[in-house]
């Protein structure tokens, strides 16, 4: 974190001196802006909850975007982000809180003994929405302003949980632990929501506070949805399939084992599919608005972008 603070002041102080005697530069409104950044993710679902468990759960993510204004308050843009997230049932908290509820077995999440870990990347379109109108080119937006976001993307999904047995890590989607049909998908769609803050560092660059949330539409980022199958099933699935990896599946679907307890029994809970899973992203960006000529000439008539050179 300390080299990113020394690398964002070194890019606003060298944004200023390379613009700060262009007279025109500040005229001229910058419609695109790009940004960069890093962060934290925490993910909320079967394997971890707030409300109730030890860990914190946050994890590292950084992102790019590339910001297109609109209008005086609306604006859109394209985000890559990089994310991991990731639980463990041994961090939950063992006093408060079981899965399961009504005439179903109640599980214990610390029993259970689930984790996973995933690598993400995120592709998003967002639209972002200025509290305070920019009236007149960019150099004229406030010293400070909020905004509120809201999108559609898809993330990649490939959660991966530690092999005891091996020492490896190993992709638990491929492995089908609640042996469905067909595995889950490796994509999710998401819809981001959220809130920001923009705040004017100098005439060509903004420090953003970024905290956003993502529905996800998808029960399986800690793989984690329904119930508990059979050994049987989990085997027969990888056997029929000739994928070679019954055995690696029939040590992962359970991991209560490990940890002195019985097996699950078939239709014991795994997880809760009333409830999908979500994520959230807490960044810090610079965002560097563009001149006229990155974009203009693509988009522009042939006219104007001989105007703009």
């Amino acid at each position: 974190m300390k080299q990113f603070t020394l690398t964002l002041l070194l890019l606003i102080g060298l944004t200023e001196f390379t613009y700060a005697q262009n007279f025109y530069a500040r005229r001229r409104d910058r419609n695109w802006a790009l940004s960069a950044g890093i962060g934290q993710s925490i993910y909320v679902g079967e394997l971890y909850t707030p409300l109730f468990d030890k860990s914190a759960g946050f994890t590292p993510n950084v992102g790019v975007g590339l910001r297109r204004k609109i209008t005086d308050q609306l604006s859109v843009r394209f985000d890559i982000n990089y994310y991991q997230i990731a639980a463990a049932d041994s961090l939950a908290a063992q006093a408060s809180f079981t899965l399961g509820g009504g005439d179903q077995e109640n599980d214990s999440r610390n029993e259970r003994n689930l984790s996973f870990r995933s690598h993400n990347f995120e592709f998003s379109s967002q639209f972002i929405f200025n509290l305070i109108p920019i009236d007149g080119p960019y150099s004229y937006r406030p010293d400070v302003n909020i905004y509120a976001i809201a999108g559609i993307g898809v993330t990649t999904n490939n959660p991966r949980g530690l092999d005891i047995a091996s020492g490896n890590m190993v992709n638990l989607r491929k492995l089908n632990t609640e042996a469905l049909e067909e595995p889950y998908s490796g994509l999710a769609l998401v819809i981001p929501l959220g809130m920001g803050i923009r705040i004017k560092a100098n005439q060509f660059t903004d420090i953003v506070l970024e905290g956003t949330g993502r529905i996800t539409f998808n029960d399986y980022l800690d793989d984690a949805s329904t119930l508990y199958p059979s050994e049987q099933e989990v085997r027969d699935y990888h056997v029929a399939n000739g994928t070679g990896l019954a055995d690696l599946a029939a040590r992962m679907y359970d991991r209560a084992p490990e940890k002195g307890f019985g097996e699950r029994e078939k239709g014991s809970i795994r997880g809760n599919p009333e409830y999908n899973d979500y994520y959230f992203f807490f960044q810090v960006r610079l965002e560097m608005y563009l001149s006229d000529t990155a974009f203009g000439g693509i988009f522009a008539s042939k006219k104007t972008a001989r105007r703009l050179r």
